[in-house]
């Protein structure tokens, strides 16, 4: 009887262990399809499409990632980071519009940043991507710097085409981290000195209406006229809870907390200043210090960077660069080395603000239990040379550290803490997100979408990419950024190649050997086919437009 009892006792026993595995099992599938449908519902829509969220600093260069460990932690490891992501042509407003059109420049023809260029001289300004997604059923937000001349017109700005929030800074209060307009939704709100800010807003008018910004005596003399006479002593206030990147972090923030219920996905695209220089206070008025400066809670800790130096560092031998930056960078001075440590290290807390606004994103994302279906795609406009080539500062010019900035998405279906060496450019940034959202684009694109890349990077198309500078920067006898002169030229997976036009000078640089573009082979006749080779894959990009921009290197 014992051994009967016994018997039937772990017969029941396994009989409620049973029913207790399935009833966890059913359980668990419960909760799985709740979880599922919530994160259906917190905007990623009933057809599965991912929300899209976009974070493009202003004038990052590669290396500055390293410096922002939420991004490396929270984007770059759980993600993809591509190593060798160009930017055609390497000028803010000119990459602004071909993420907005998925075109080069010399099809969307914002080949500069100031009048006839510039946000009122883009064509076809309604057909835009926001307006491609907002038609697809998504969403829109948008926080932070528009393109260039943005309110510069008015002194108010418009709702650009396709946003649904719209919290644009006004220019050139854009570039003040601490005294700025925005336009949000209509109205204008000001951080800081309103007054000061809209002094700002005043001066840059001249980059929308004046015939071009030809001479300094042009420009100091609208300074002067809005601005009083120097030497100037005042700066606008300094209040560290109007940091511009925290001000426009907390409102990005709250666009994607506010989507939570949604039903639809969402466009998000956060674009904060950072880390471009302030350029009035500091380029024009003189302001000492850091340029830009810091946010108050990272100035100690930024006080001991020590800005990194390449072979190409205040470059000592010039005599192979064109004429244009040989007669214009001579070999920099202490003083000059000295302000670059001081910019590299307010650009870089400039940048922390940011990944602490990148950190707060993915937590708001997670919370709202949105993280997983949204697609998280963080991106600079352009590079930035600090002291390369002894350029003491700039963009614009077809040197790797100008071209190449930051690209990393996270998101459903990419593998983490991949990174993908092929070439890549920014024209492909709008096909990848149209793909994304299954959106009809209202342009022919230059590029294609990155998403079977991503997932089988063998299946990246081996293309030679157009960089470009259909005309300088500025016209005329300008003291500052005098080497931004018009070029083109091609660059593959391993040769850069240029061609200025107003002098017929020519570089040709192969990366694999010489990284740090010290050596131009341009008239090395051991080189003279490579260089016959690239020149005419240039005749076909110069003139390309969607497919015919599928170009094999």
């Amino acid at each position: 009887m014992r051994t009967e009892d016994a018997i039937t006792d772990f017969r029941r026993a396994r009989r409620r262990a049973a029913a207790l595995l399935l009833a966890l099992v059913a359980l668990g599938a419960g909760l799985l399809a709740v979880g599922r449908a919530e994160a259906r519902q917190a905007g990623a829509g009933k057809d599965g499409r991912p929300n899209i969220l976009v974070v493009m600093t202003d004038d990052m260069a590669l290396t500055d990632v390293k410096q922002m460990p939420k991004v490396r932690k929270l984007l770059a490891r759980r993600g993809t980071s591509f190593a060798n992501a160009i930017n055609s042509f390497p000028l803010c407003c000119p990459s602004r519009a071909t993420l907005l059109t998925g075109q080069y420049a010399h099809n969307h023809q914002v080949i500069g940043n100031f009048f006839p260029y510039g946000w009122y001289g883009m064509g076809r300004r309604n057909n835009i991507l926001p307006a491609w997604l907002d038609k697809a059923g998504y969403e829109t937000g948008f926080t932070g710097k528009w393109l260039n001349g943005y309110g510069s017109l008015d002194g108010k700005g418009e709702i650009p085409a396709g946003w649904d929030e719209w919290h644009g800074l006004l220019d050139l209060s854009a570039y003040d981290y601490h005294n700025f307009i925005m336009n949000r939704n209509g109205r204008l709100r000001a951080w800081g000195d309103a007054e000061f800010a809209r002094k700002l807003v005043e001066f840059s008018n001249i980059q929308v209406t004046a015939p071009d910004m030809k001479t300094p005596a042009m420009i100091y003399g609208k300074l002067f006229e809005v601005m009083g006479n120097p030497p100037y002593d005042y700066w606008g206030q300094e209040d560290p809870k109007d940091y511009t990147n925290d001000v426009t972090g907390r409102i990005a923030t709250k666009l994607v907390r506010r989507q939570r219920g949604s039903k639809k996905p969402f466009f998000v695209w956060w674009a904060p200043a950072a880390p471009h220089r302030e350029d009035v206070a500091t380029t024009l008025m003189d302001r000492p210090g850091p340029d830009p400066g810091p946010p108050e809670r990272y100035e100690e800790w930024s006080q001991g960077l020590e800005m990194p130096r390449t072979p190409s560092f205040n470059e000592a031998d010039l005599t192979d660069k064109p004429s244009t930056l040989t007669s214009k960078a001579p070999v920099m001075s202490q003083g000059q080395i000295d302000q670059l440590e001081l910019d590299y290290q307010g650009r870089i807390g400039s940048l922390r603000s940011v990944d602490d606004g990148v950190g707060k994103l993915v937590k708001a994302l997670r919370r709202t239990g949105q993280l997983r279906n949204t697609m998280i795609v963080f991106m600079s406009d352009n590079g930035w040379l600090h002291g390369e080539h002894r350029v003491t500062g700039d963009k614009f010019l077809p040197y790797e550290e100008s071209l190449k900035s930051p690209l990393i998405l996270r998101g459903p279906g990419v593998p983490k803490g991949r990174t993908i060496k092929g070439q890549v450019a920014n024209i492909d940034l709008a096909p990848t997100i149209v793909d994304l959202a299954k959106a009809r684009p209202g342009r022919t694109m230059d590029g294609v979408s990155l998403m079977p890349a991503i997932k089988r990077p063998k299946r990246l198309p081996n293309r030679a990419f157009e960089i470009e500078a259909p005309r300088p920067l500025f016209s005329g006898p300008i003291p500052n950024n005098a080497w931004d002169r018009p070029y083109k030229g091609v660059r593959t997976d391993r040769y850069t190649y240029v061609l200025w036009p107003e002098t017929s000078e020519e570089e040709l640089y192969d990366r694999s050997t010489d990284p740090f573009q010290l050596q131009n082979l341009a008239a090395d006749p051991a080189f003279a086919a490579i260089k016959a080779r690239l020149a005419a894959k240039l005749v076909t990009l110069d003139g390309c437009r969607g497919r015919s921009c599928l170009v094999k290197p």
